[in-house]
């Protein structure tokens, strides 16, 4: 037969009624301005100065005053495991960097360009987006976009899905390049984009943006043979999925 050990049994039984009686007594709470809130014991308060207090793990912890919003004493209430505050989109400045490539055939000479493009704009309380975009894309040559860049919020809070367009054109980066008896000679060309997204905000002013659009892109450049004067110019039309990962500001 198994008997239990009454020092084990009193232990079992003192800590329950320690849980009781910290749930049903106050305790001194310190909230910061940063949002955190330490409970315990207060044990110094220096009114212009600081204050410190023992938490209820038995750490002491230390708090100039200009950190403290305010100080109480209330009844402890932890709380349920994993319950943590929603976060949310707000209004104001918003910063969007991102790189990205166009999907295409490999049988075009460039299957699958690069790109490195920031957003910088303004998002109201309804969820509207406008902003100016630019960076640098690798095409034929160098690329540098600038474009509008408008976007919708659809209903959310911490992931939100979205819909977006962008317009502009890119200015080639690079001058006149020559190789062996042929001068080329680069020139930009307009660019629409039309797509969704989707928003995950993992903390406070930080979020994970996901892209996924309609790109298309023109761009152009002229070939000149020296030895015969000869001038041919071809087009560069891009017709592609445009694919994007970067973060978002706020």
């Amino acid at each position: 037969m198994n008997r239990t050990n009454p020092l084990n049994a009193i232990t079992i039984i003192a800590l329950i009624l320690s849980t009781t009686l910290l749930s049903a007594q106050e305790v001194d709470h310190v909230y910061l301005k940063n949002g955190s809130v330490i409970r315990g014991n207060i044990l110094e308060v220096e009114p212009v100065d600081h204050v410190k207090i023992q938490d209820l793990s038995g750490n002491i912890w230390y708090y100039p005053i200009s950190d403290v919003e305010r100080i109480t004493s209330e009844p402890f209430r932890d709380q349920p495991y994993g319950k943590k505050e929603r976060l949310e989109f707000t209004a104001g400045f918003v910063n969007m960097t991102s790189i990205g490539f166009l999907a295409g055939s490999s049988n075009n000479a460039q299957p699958a360009p690069f790109s490195l493009i920031m957003v910088n704009g303004w998002r109201n309380t309804a969820g509207l987006f406008t902003g100016i975009g630019l960076g640098v894309e690798f095409l034929t040559t160098n690329y540098f976009p600038i474009f509008a860049d408008l976007r919708y919020d659809l209903p959310g809070k911490d992931v939100v899905p979205y819909v977006m367009a962008k317009g502009g054109y890119s200015l080639p980066l690079s001058g006149d390049r020559e190789e062996y008896d042929i001068t080329y000679d680069y020139s930009g060309g307009p660019l629409v984009g039309v797509g969704i997204g989707l928003k995950i905000k993992s903390r406070d002013h930080f979020a994970w943006d996901i892209g996924l659009l309609y790109r298309y892109q023109q761009t152009s450049y002229m070939e000149k043979y020296d030895w015969n004067n000869q001038e041919y110019t071809y087009k560069d039309i891009y017709n592609r999925i445009e694919i994007r990962l970067g973060f978002y500001i706020d």
